[in-house]
């Protein structure tokens, strides 16, 4: 048998099981019967694009990624959080941002605490956010930060960030992409997150 094959239906056969979250606050995720090892992926939110009527708002940061690999049992409980989309603004100022995605528990392979930060919201003036941080996963990636368009979401599942313009600001794709600046119209959102969780 293959080495993929044996990754793909795991120790003792169980089917590859890949349960995405796009939304939830504090959720409990419960490991499947028969899983031994789960492969954990979070992507934090985009910043929202800042506006400045006198010049031109900047593109709100790109959100972080992390991912990690644990030892697990069947019944056992992690807790979850998605971070939400930061709403555009319609007045001047910075756009809101900094909304993170987390996984928190304790499972056979030891204690899970891991946080995908949101890139920051943009700034007047033409100022990009910054790009989200990572903390707590086996692999860490920064968000993009936003610059005259938004930052993108870290890399493998970060959206392209919103474009920024006088008359329209693009909203960020998700998971991750940070929101367009505007000078007239109300700012691109930042875009929501998201946690997996790949099971074997």
């Amino acid at each position: 048998m293959s080495g993929i094959h044996m990754i793909l239906m795991g120790a003792a056969g169980f089917p590859l099981t890949v349960r995405t979250h796009t939304s939830g606050t504090s959720v409990t995720e419960t490991v499947p019967s028969g899983a031994t090892l789960v492969f954990i992926e979070a992507e934090g939110g985009g910043g929202a694009g800042g506006r400045d009527s006198f010049d031109i708002g900047g593109g709100g940061g790109g959100g972080s990624y992390c991912a990690k690999t644990i030892a697990v049992a069947g019944g056992e409980t992690m807790t979850y959080t998605v971070a939400a989309v930061s709403d555009g603004r319609a007045t001047n100022g910075t756009g809101a941002g900094n909304i993170f995605s987390e996984i928190l528990g304790t499972v056979t392979g030891g204690a899970i605490s891991m946080a995908a930060n949101g890139g920051l919201g943009g700034q007047t003036a033409g100022n990009g956010g910054n790009g989200g941080q990572a903390i707590g996963g086996d692999t860490n990636t920064d968000g993009t930060a936003g610059a005259d368009n938004g930052g993108a979401g870290a890399s493998p599942l970060g959206g392209a960030g919103g474009m920024s313009s006088g008359a329209v600001a693009g909203a960020g794709e998700a998971p991750g992409g940070g929101g367009g600046g505007t000078s007239s119209v109300v700012s691109g959102a930042g875009a929501r997150g998201v946690v997996i969780f790949t099971y074997t």
